[in-house]
């Protein structure tokens, strides 16, 4: 099952959605020896960050690991939890 990420407007400076710049999302195919990739651009400047991926890993900025490894890394900062092979989105609890 492929992962489809939704189409964006790639506007510089787009700050409509989130209150702050949106990330501008590219996809670029495979190409011989060359993996797929998505290059992601900061909203407001010109830093970028390239992430080839295929079907045993990433690799993200320069730096290689398993998919099972980026996850156990990044689901947690994104306040998403694996429960029976399915993430799942945490709540933040307001303080009050």
């Amino acid at each position: 099952m492929k992962q489809q990420i939704p189409k964006r407007t790639n506007r510089f400076y787009d700050t409509y959605r989130f209150d702050q710049p949106q990330i501008r999302v590219y996809h670029k195919k495979g190409k011989g020896k060359i993996m797929p990739r998505y290059l992601l651009k900061c909203g407001c400047c010109e830093q970028k960050l390239d992430i080839y991926y295929a079907k045993d890993g990433l690799e993200i900025g320069g730096v290689n690991g398993s998919i099972e490894d980026w996850q156990e890394i990044l689901l947690p900062l994104l306040m998403i939890r694996q429960q029976v092979g399915k993430p799942v989105y945490v709540k933040k609890k307001k303080k009050k």
